[in-house]
């Protein structure tokens, strides 16, 4: 039995033509499904690579009073037969989807007939059912409404609504992509961000707090993301942290994340503007961190530039065609967005996971998408625009020498860090300061805060000329450690004053004056004002 040949006039066969053109189906069938053939005047067919499609056309103006005959169950048994065409994701079945579409006059009860169209309760074969009638615009379907908005009811709806298109502009859409090659940004990046960890741990501050894995003074010292730092300055740091990591798993892991996004998508934007999401992720990731971190919070990471590859990945996959490609893009993008976006567990090897970085990251990553789903030409294989694209990733490069200039400028300054006394060290009361005073000061000369403790216990003991001293060597270094601890300068020019009066009291008041501008109560002023140093 054959099946019936369609007029060439009718809406039926337009909306065939349509889904050919805009939807990538075919019009083709698998042999498992000669039932739905017979059965219809056109069967149509769209592969993912995941999921199987089957679209069946009744042509109720070229043949009135047309149904499908075919039983719900009959179209599940054919399903099953079909379901071997589907593939599986995390181990699950995809499904598959046979819809039963009767176009022209309407017949009593085709309603409640096609209505036993619907799928069952994790069912992998989805039946549905649409009745249209084109001559009052009218379409019926059996999904909910929701699905009905966005699925093949939906753009039937469009279609009766808008102008007749000429076959000529019907043609189905191929698009050209560019040979596949080697990724070599992404190889290139890869060996920028390796080179920078083996400097990490070759010249960290300090000893490593785990297995490679450098001390936050090495990540502070090389550019890691602070507000309290940024806002004081260090504008480079927001582009010298994604190129920073935490530690070797935190490497490898950005590192996958990274040869990941780059096998599957740098060949087809091509290095220009693949280097430019990435660029963008990062400063986005950036400005991410600093807007949802705590101020003295140290973010470092590739993840933000990582998050804004997937996210553009995700984005200009709509270029594509419906098939394999389109699909198998935008499954690679979810697999690392969901988990990159759901702040589920927020742990990554003890480590707070930074979803300020991935949310800005994904934000530049989708606005460069956006530029290059723009530019991008159905006929071309790669993205238009390059100059635009290499005038903005010259510049890029150029701005890197910012932080490079920033991180050796201010590395040593970062370094006096590690000589601070540790936390777990530092006095918690006034009787350990007496007593571990002279030590402190020695063992770490080039904290102020230890100077200013022996210049207090010298000064208790009526020693002005050894308080003198270690508030003087405190205050040496105030240029380099006042970033760190600005609140010990106005304790340590008070104690140096109070240490000068006897001696030199004019000195003295002159060193006073701006620290009693300063400080008006607590122990600093009382130090002043017992010795008529604030003009009282």
């Amino acid at each position: 039995m054959e099946s019936p040949v369609m007029v060439a006039d009718t809406f039926c066969t337009y909306l065939a033509r349509q889904l050919v053109a805009k939807k990538g189906y075919q019009i083709a069938h698998v042999p498992e499904a000669t039932g739905l053939v017979l059965a219809s005047d056109v069967v149509l067919t769209m592969s993912d690579g995941l999921t199987l499609n089957i679209v069946c056309l009744i042509d109720r103006q070229a043949h009135p009073g047309r149904e499908f005959a075919l039983s719900v169950e009959d179209v599940r048994e054919i399903g099953n037969g079909c379901l071997h065409y589907t593939g599986r994701i995390n181990g699950a079945k995809m499904p598959l989807s046979i819809t039963i579409v009767e176009v022209g006059p309407p017949s009593p009860g085709q309603e409640q007939r096609l209505r036993a169209f619907k799928r069952k309760w994790r069912a992998k074969v989805i039946p549905a059912a649409i009745a249209v009638d084109p001559a009052s615009g009218r379409v019926w379907c059996s999904h909910r409404p929701l699905i009905r908005s966005v699925g093949l009811a939906g753009f039937i709806e469009r279609l009766l609504s808008s102008p007749r298109e000429a076959d000529a502009d019907l043609v189905p859409r191929t698009v050209e992509t560019a040979p596949k090659a080697f990724p070599v940004l992404t190889v290139a990046i890869l060996a920028v961000l390796a080179a920078i960890f083996a400097a990490e741990i070759k010249f960290g501050l300090g000893p490593l707090t785990g297995p490679l894995q450098p001390s936050i003074a090495t990540l502070v010292a090389m550019g890691g993301l602070a507000r309290s730092l940024v806002f004081a300055g260090d504008w480079y740091r927001m582009l010298s942290a994604p190129f920073l990591h935490i530690d070797i798993t935190h490497l490898l892991l950005n590192g996958l994340a990274l040869f990941v996004a780059g096998r599957r998508y740098e060949h087809l934007v091509g290095r220009l503007w693949f280097g430019l999401v990435y660029a963008a992720g990062a400063v986005c990731g950036s400005v991410g961190s600093l807007l949802f971190n705590d101020a003295m919070i140290v973010s470092v990471g590739a993840s933000g530039a990582i998050t804004g590859l997937f996210a553009a990945m995700l984005v200009t996959s709509r270029h594509f065609p419906a098939g394999p490609l389109r699909t198998a893009l935008q499954m690679t993008a979810i697999y690392v967005l969901i988990p990159a976006l759901l702040p589920l567990t927020g742990v990554l090897n003890g480590k707070k996971v930074d979803y300020g970085a991935h949310f800005g990251g994904a934000i530049g990553g989708v606005a460069v998408g956006l530029l290059i789903l723009a530019v991008w030409s159905s006929a071309s294989p790669l993205p238009g625009g390059r100059r635009i694209a290499a005038a903005i990733a010259s510049a890029c490069v150029l701005v890197l020498a910012y932080p490079v200039i920033g991180v050796a400028r201010n590395y040593q300054r970062a370094a006096l860090v590690t000589q601070f006394i540790p936390v777990e060290r530092y006095p918690k009361n006034a009787a350990e300061v007496a007593a571990r005073a002279q030590d402190l000061a020695q063992q770490y000369p080039r904290d102020p805060r230890a100077h200013l403790m022996l210049a207090g216990r010298l000064f208790d003991l009526n020693d002005r000329a050894g308080a003198e001293r270690e508030a003087r060597a405190g205050l040496a270094e105030e240029d380099v450690w006042r970033p760190y601890l600005p609140m010990v300068a106005v304790p340590l020019r008070a104690m140096l004053a109070a240490s000068l009066d006897e001696a030199r009291r004019g000195e003295a008041l002159t060193l006073a004056r701006p620290v009693c501008d300063e400080a008006h109560d607590g122990p600093v002023r009382r130090l002043l004002d017992t010795r008529h140093l604030c003009g009282s």
